[in-house]
């Protein structure tokens, strides 16, 4: 890594013609404000976008030399763009910001500062514009300025939604986000805070994240898709090789029990029925409605029913939360 290089933005972008010129003279903006000319690079890495957004990005790299632009000839997804920017990142630091978000003016300003008057963290977590109302509800980080978070809170399920990263290079590359799951970078995260411990929250909002595009909504009704299921069982199942010694360690039982519970949503929605079975037994002393609904769906061979069902129920619900926008 390049010594004068101290923070490496990574920005993957696919098909956002729309917004990545402002998502680049935002970072444009808060180098010249926190006065870091040389100091920061942004590492564009578009992920084989069909409309403008490689002509956009290519022309602004022409005129912004700190910018560096990479172009996949396909898509290969989320986490492969990012894997691509951390390979290539010069920087001590990396900060991942998303191509349909953009950093305040003032956002470079307020991380180094931080991590001046903090020095001893691996891993340090700023505010987007949008979890506001999520951090005053929780009560672990509910009114506070800026506090020490821990591992085993994330673990737990205690602490979640997204926070702005910023993230130490060495770790980023010992932990590549799995390609095979394109999206779910929760469960890398969590890989990331095992490593550091202790993450510093610092609760100023450092970037504004667009919220109900067609695209960026949360459309739960995916969630019987074929592929999606797939990704999610790939996902969980990596969860529990890589976490529930933790867990198990800990005493975390209701954490382990709710994994195991949503894996086993899966394997009843896949039809692995010889799994459920298997995972059932697992979870011999939970007693709850889900487990009972989803022990006689697998004895029944019933998954198929029970996804068609769940496929209507989450599409009327998705069409009530997009009636309201």
């Amino acid at each position: 890594m390049e010594e004068n290089i101290l923070y490496s933005i990574i920005t993957p972008v696919f098909n956002r013609a729309d917004c990545i010129l402002r998502c680049m003279e935002s970072v444009a903006k808060s180098i010249q404000k926190s006065n870091m000319g040389g100091q920061v690079e942004h590492i564009v890495v578009d992920d084989g976008s069909s409309d403008a957004t490689y002509n956009i990005v290519e022309k602004y790299a022409e005129y912004h030399p700190y910018v560096v632009f990479v172009k996949f000839p396909q898509n290969r997804g989320t986490n492969a763009a990012r894997n691509e920017a951390v390979r290539r990142a010069r920087g001590k630091w990396c900060i991942i910001l998303d191509s349909d978000d953009y950093f305040v003016d003032d956002a470079l300003l307020t991380i180094s500062q931080t991590m001046k008057e903090h020095t001893q963290y691996k891993h340090y977590m700023f505010a987007p514009d949008d979890m506001q109302a999520y951090f005053q509800e929780n009560p672990i980080i509910k009114g506070v300025a800026q506090k020490v978070l821990l591992y085993p809170d994330f673990l737990n399920g205690y602490i979640g939604g997204d926070f702005i990263h910023v993230c130490n290079t060495v770790i980023l590359r010992k932990h590549p986000f799995d390609e095979r799951l394109r999206i779910y970078e929760g469960l890398f995260f969590l890989m990331f805070y095992r490593d550091a411990q202790q993450m510093l929250f610092t609760n100023k909002v450092v970037t504004i994240r667009e919220r109900h595009r067609d695209d960026s909504v949360s459309k739960e009704f995916l969630r019987t898709n074929d592929a999606v299921i797939k990704r999610i069982t790939l996902s969980e199942e990596l969860f529990k090789e890589n976490f529930f010694d933790d867990l198990h360690s800990l005493g975390m039982k209701r954490r382990i029990n709710a994994a195991n519970l949503t894996l086993l949503d899966n394997y009843v929605l896949m039809g692995c029925y010889d799994k459920a079975v298997a995972l059932l037994s697992e979870l011999k002393d939970v007693h709850s409605k889900k487990k009972t609904l989803l022990k006689w769906t697998t004895i029944l061979h019933g998954g198929f029913v029970y996804k068609y069902l769940l496929s209507g129920y989450l599409l009327i619900k998705y069409r009530i939360f997009k009636s309201n926008f």
